[in-house]
């Protein structure tokens, strides 16, 4: 896809983990690494959503939350205010797995649709997508209500919920989330 964005969700409390789980080594690479290596394979820029200027250490755009302690969906909302790309892959940093295969799944499936995410066993993820900048109205709207759930935003948008099944079939931790120090033992 044409002028693709890159936002990566690296702002995350990261409570369970209980230090900064961007930093923390999964199978001998940092977890931010795994998002920023998918981001630069297919995006032109990149925006590293965090509330830390620890993160301009990467050498790309650090983007602070506009509201604080709205979750992902703030972080969402000031990065892809900030993208000057339309569409814009979307990942979040403890998510290691995610593969190439899925991304290009999700490009396969834009048409006129404001964000495409995958979809398996009718669970979604939207932490791994596609979001154009036509979400930002339903974002904000969301946001000033205090409604900071991100499947309550999935069903506001028109979204393109791709059946990733099949990649679940051959790779059955693609969606793998690292939270707590157990899962580095994953």
């Amino acid at each position: 896809m044409k002028h693709l964005g890159g936002i990566i969700l690296a702002g995350g409390k990261s409570s369970r983990m209980g230090k900064d789980k961007a930093f923390i080594f999964f199978k001998n690479k940092m977890l931010i690494k795994y998002s920023i290596d998918l981001a630069q394979t297919f995006c032109g820029s990149i925006l590293i959503s965090a509330n830390s200027g620890v993160y301009s250490q990467f050498g790309y755009q650090v983007v602070k939350d506009e509201v604080m302690g709205c979750g992902p969906i703030g972080g969402i909302y000031s990065t892809l205010k900030q993208s000057e790309s339309n569409w814009n892959l979307v990942v979040s940093c403890d998510m290691p797995l995610v593969s190439q295969e899925l991304v290009d799944q999700l490009i396969s499936n834009t048409r006129d649709y404001d964000c495409i995410i995958p979809l398996y066993d009718r669970f979604i993820e939207p932490l791994v997508g596609l979001y154009h900048k036509s979400c930002l109205g339903k974002m904000e709207s969301l946001v000033q209500q205090g409604i900071y759930k991100m499947n309550y935003l999935i069903d506001q948008l028109n979204c393109n919920k791709v059946d990733v099944t099949g990649l679940l079939a051959k790779n059955p931790d693609l969606f793998l989330n690292v939270n707590t120090p157990g899962d580095i033992k994953s």
